[in-house]
C-alpha cells in the first residue's frame, strides 16, 4: 500500500499550514492557557519531527541564536511592559534573516528539503508577527521556538 502522504509535494507554506494551522499557531503565542500550553508542545513536536529529515541543527540554531541574544535584552522586563523599539525591530528583522536561510535551500518549492525549510520560515514568521510589542508573547515565542529545536534533536535532526 502507497503512502499518500509520500505521493503529494507540498509547499513550505502548505506544510505550515499542516503542521501549525493559523489559529493554532495564535493560541499557542497570544494565550496563557492549559489548552496553549499543550498546543504548544503537541505542534512543537509535530514540526520538530517532520522538519529532522531535511533540516539541519545548525539552520535552526543560526536563527534561534538571535532570538536567544534578544531574549537577554528583555530578560529584566516585566511581563506587562511592551518591548522597547530596538527589541521590536531585532524581532522584525528576523523575518528576513528566516527568507535568507530559506533562499539558501536549492530546489522546487515542493522538493522536501525546500519544503520544510519554507515551512519553518512561514510558521516563525507568523509567529513573530503574532508578538508585535507583547513581553509575554515574545516569551511564548521563545518557548515554542525552543520546543521545535528540542523535539528537532529528539527526532535526530541533521547535523550539517
Amino acid at each position: 500500500m502507497s503512502n499518500p502522504r509520500s505521493e503529494q509535494r507540498l509547499t513550505g507554506d502548505q506544510l505550515a499550514q499542516e503542521l501549525a494551522p493559523p489559529e493554532t499557531l495564535k493560541r499557542i503565542i497570544t494565550e496563557d492557557t492549559t489548552e496553549s500550553i499543550q498546543a504548544l508542545t503537541a505542534t512543537a513536536e509535530r514540526i520538530g519531527s517532520r522538519l529532522a529529515r531535511y533540516v539541519t541543527t545548525s539552520q535552526i540554531r543560526n536563527i534561534f541564536g538571535t532570538v536567544r541574544a534578544i531574549e537577554q535584552d528583555v530578560k529584566t522586563i516585566d511581563d506587562d511592559r511592551p518591548l522597547p523599539l530596538p527589541v521590536q525591530r531585532e524581532l522584525q528583522m528576523l523575518r528576513p534573516k528566516l527568507a535568507y536561510q530559506y533562499g539558501r535551500v536549492q530546489g522546487r518549492d515542493d522538493d522536501p528539503g525546500k519544503a520544510e525549510m519554507g515551512a519553518l520560515t512561514k510558521i516563525l514568521s507568523d509567529s513573530i508577527g503574532l508578538v508585535g510589542a507583547d513581553t509575554r508573547r515574545f516569551r511564548n515565542f521563545v518557548d515554542f521556538f525552543e520546543a521545535i529545536l528540542a523535539y528537532h534533536r529528539r527526532y535526530g535532526g541533521r547535523t550539517n
